[in-house]
């Protein structure tokens, strides 16, 4: 699908992918409409986190489907492009509350595609790994670590979403991170358990 004259909502694009996506977007000729939360709180209790990052990483894609939907269907055209993570694919050591709810948007994303597609609507998810964004960087990751030299810029995502675009295509990857994990899980889940569990405890 080529974006020119596009409508697109982009949820969570006061910064970082989706400000860079919306600018990206506008300058293929789409028609673009911001949205964003901010989620910064201090001393956030556990039960806090997880209804935050629920309402962040799943129910956002709900609410905005709920208000694009209708009108894509009444026309048998439309677009749904979710982001989830690279941890929808493998999972975080540190993070439950983010694995669990990114592997959530990712099941989300799977059924509007099962559901939705044979009736005219496009669905991708996109699955990326480290970005050069303020989430990562208040990891406190040092600067010269491979992870932050290798991490693509917001700009370099959203040019790559583009593309993926105009190839309809529902997984979008930026590395060979997230498709080996769900690989191995394929073929040997307690494997995978078990290596995951070596790694994150050595």
């Amino acid at each position: 699908m080529k974006l020119r004259d596009k409508v697109v909502v982009i949820t969570g694009s006061g910064g970082g992918i989706g400000a860079a996506c919306a600018r990206r977007f506008a300058t293929e000729g789409a028609k673009v409409v911001v949205t964003d939360i901010d989620p910064r709180a201090g001393d956030i209790s556990d039960e806090s986190l997880w209804d935050l990052s629920w309402q962040l990483h799943v129910m956002s894609h709900v609410h905005a489907v709920r208000q694009m939907l209708p009108s894509m269907l009444e026309r048998g055209d439309g677009y749904l492009l979710q982001t989830a993570s690279v941890v929808a694919l493998a999972t975080h050591p540190d993070k439950a509350a983010y694995a669990v709810t990114k592997h959530a948007a990712l099941a989300f994303s799977e059924w509007l595609a099962l559901t939705y597609r044979p009736r005219g609507i496009k669905v991708s998810c996109f699955c990326p790994g480290p970005m050069l964004t303020p989430m990562l960087l208040s990891d406190g990751i040092p600067a010269d670590h491979p992870v932050v030299q290798n991490a693509a810029t917001p700009e370099e995502v959203a040019e790559r979403l583009v593309g993926a675009i105009e190839a309809e295509q529902f997984l979008i990857v930026d590395s060979t991170m997230g498709t080996d994990s769900l690989t191995a899980k394929g073929v040997d889940y307690e494997r995978w358990i078990a290596d995951m569990a070596t790694a994150i405890n050595s």
